[in-house]
């Protein structure tokens, strides 16, 4: 079994020029989101951001602990926001449909297609994505569960897993001639498919209103 990635360094390596920094990061992101891990190359990515090899190797002397970091740096994964499930859910579903299908996307949907190559750097990026942002979902929802907010026959584990694969499916099957309409669409796409998916809980109207006490 391979162990996942890990980095405790700051993205950058060594303070140099921010706009090289730049550069290479959305370089990184944009080679890997059209070539993969398999043609992702330290001489490509110096070419894309337009900087000597050796001022990308004072920064980044591994290709992991770059991918990783251009991860880390352009595609910010929130903690869940808001003072009830209906707001919580609906700003993790928004956020999660950006991620999908905004500037980045590419590079997001590859890291899916590749967990099975098992490359540690991979499923570092994967935990980054998926993983730890549920995490960190779910004991926000179990608080109202606790509270009752939530019926007890409710899995929330379910609940999230309903939400982000159908935005994960959107993501990767809307066809390219409807995802410039459906962009114009997402906070009427995102309010259905969590009201949708509380229903069948508890009246979703409720739910706008009830908050955790402080």
């Amino acid at each position: 079994m391979t162990t996942p990635l890990r980095t405790a360094a700051p993205c950058v390596g060594r303070p140099r020029d921010a706009a090289a920094d730049d550069r290479i990061l959305r370089a990184a992101l944009t080679l890997y989101g059209e070539a993969g891990w398999s043609g992702f190359n330290m001489t490509q990515i110096a070419r894309i951001a337009n900087v000597g090899k050796s001022s990308l190797y004072a920064r980044w002397d591994e290709r992991e602990a770059l991918l990783l970091c251009a991860f880390q740096a352009l595609i910010p994964v929130p903690k869940p926001v808001g003072t009830t499930v209906w707001e919580i859910l609906n700003n993790w579903a928004r956020l999660r449909v950006h991620m999908y299908l905004g500037p980045k996307s590419k590079a997001v949907r590859r890291v899916f297609v590749e967990m099975s190559t098992g490359e540690p750097v991979i499923q570092s990026i994967y935990d980054y994505l998926y993983q730890e942002p549920i995490k960190a979902l779910q004991p926000r929802l179990w608080e109202f569960k606790n509270d009752s907010y939530l019926p007890t026959e409710v899995s929330v584990t379910r609940l999230v897993d309903s939400i982000e694969g159908s935005v994960l499916m959107r993501g990767f099957c809307i066809p390219a001639e409807n995802l410039e309409c459906f962009l114009t669409e997402i906070p009427e796409y995102v309010e259905a498919l969590v009201s949708d998916q509380l229903r069948s809980t508890v009246q979703s109207p409720a739910l706008r209103l009830v908050r955790l006490s402080s």
